[in-house]
This record gives structure tokens, sequence and C-alpha cells, in this order.
């Protein structure tokens, strides 16, 4: 996966959009949260696993959500 800042391809309104093995960010949105959030989007596309985008968008907010809540 490759990160891009200040991609062209992300939209107004939004932070980080991954396609193709690269994920697109503004520099608002490099946080933690976004980036984990795209990585899940990542591992979905890796593993051809085929579910809905409501649903993918759910799974990852709670991947990263669960992550960032982990004290290592």
């Amino acid at each position: 996966m490759k990160l891009i800042l200040d991609g062209k391809r992300v939209g107004k309104g939004c932070s980080g959009y991954y396609l193709k093995n690269r994920a697109y960010f503004t520099k608002r949105g490099l946080t933690k949260r976004i980036i984990l959030h795209e990585f899940y989007h990542h591992l979905i596309e890796t593993k051809d696993s085929e579910m809905t985008i409501r649903k993918e968008e759910k799974e990852a907010n709670n991947y990263a959500k669960k992550f960032l809540s982990c004290n290592f």
C-alpha cells in the first residue's frame, strides 16, 4: 500500500480515500484513525472479500476504533 499526501483523488469533504493499492490523504486527514480505516479497505481488497460498501465502512470504523483502544 502506497500513501500519498494531498492526492488529487480525495474528494471534497473526505479526509482519506483508498484505490488500487494507494491511499490518498489530505493534511488534515493524516490521523491514526483515518489511516487505520483506509488500511482496513486495503486488507479487504487484497483478500478479495465481497461485502456491501455500507458494511465495509462500518467494519473499517470498528477496526480503527478497536485498534486505537488497545493499550500496547
